[in-house]
C-alpha cells in the first residue's frame, strides 16, 4: 500500500509541475496535446490515489517465476500461488505490436488502430473469453477509436497516416 500511495503521489506531482510548465509555452495550440496527455496522467494519478486509501491490500500477491528456474530451493514454500511468466503473451503482443506498424501505411491509423485494440484484448484476456465480453470488448475498441478520430482530427487537428477510410 505505501508503495502505491508514494507512486500516486509522484504522478499527482509530476502532472501538477508539468501542467504549470505549460504557461511557458509562447504558442498556446501547441500545448493542447501535451495539456490533454497530463490531465489524463493526473487523473489516473489521482484514481490510484483514491484506490490505495479505499480499498485494503491483501497481505499475499502472487509470485511470477520463469519457466526455468535456476534455483530451485529459492522458490517459495507456498508453490500454490506461483505463477509462470507469460512469455508466450508478451511475444504475441510484441509481434502484434510490429505487425501494426506495418499495415498501418496501407490501412490508415484508425482502422489498424481498431484492429489493434480487438487483437490486443483478445491477446491478453483470452482466458475467459465468451461471446458476450468479446461483443463487449469490440464495442469498447470501437469506442476508443472514435475517441481518436475525435480528439486527432477535431479537436487537436493533428495529421495521422492516410489508409483505407480517413
Amino acid at each position: 500500500m505505501k508503495k502505491d500511495l508514494i507512486i500516486a503521489l509522484i504522478l499527482l506531482g509530476g502532472s501538477l509541475a508539468l501542467y504549470a510548465s505549460l504557461s511557458f509555452m509562447e504558442e498556446p495550440a501547441a500545448a493542447s496535446f501535451p495539456r490533454v496527455v497530463i490531465i489524463i496522467m493526473g487523473f489516473l494519478g489521482l484514481m490510484v490515489l483514491i484506490q490505495t486509501v479505499t480499498i485494503k491490500q491483501k497481505g499475499e500477491r502472487q509470485v511470477l517465476q520463469s519457466d526455468s528456474v535456476a534455483n530451485p530451493e529459492k522458490v517459495p514454500k507456498d508453490s500454490g500461488n506461483v505463477k509462470k511468466y507469460p512469455f508466450g503473451t508478451v511475444a504475441g503482443c510484441f509481434l502484434l505490436i510490429v505487425v501494426y506498424f506495418v499495415v498501418m501505411e496501407r490501412l490508415g491509423f484508425y482502422l489498424s488502430a481498431f484492429l489493434f485494440f480487438i487483437a490486443a484484448t483478445f491477446i491478453l484476456g483470452r482466458k475467459d473469453l465468451t461471446l458476450h465480453k468479446s461483443i463487449v470488448r469490440i464495442g469498447i475498441a470501437f469506442i476508443f477509436t472514435a475517441v481518436l478520430f475525435v480528439l486527432f482530427n477535431r479537436l487537436l487537428v493533428v495529421q495521422t497516416p492516410k489508409g483505407l477510410l480517413f
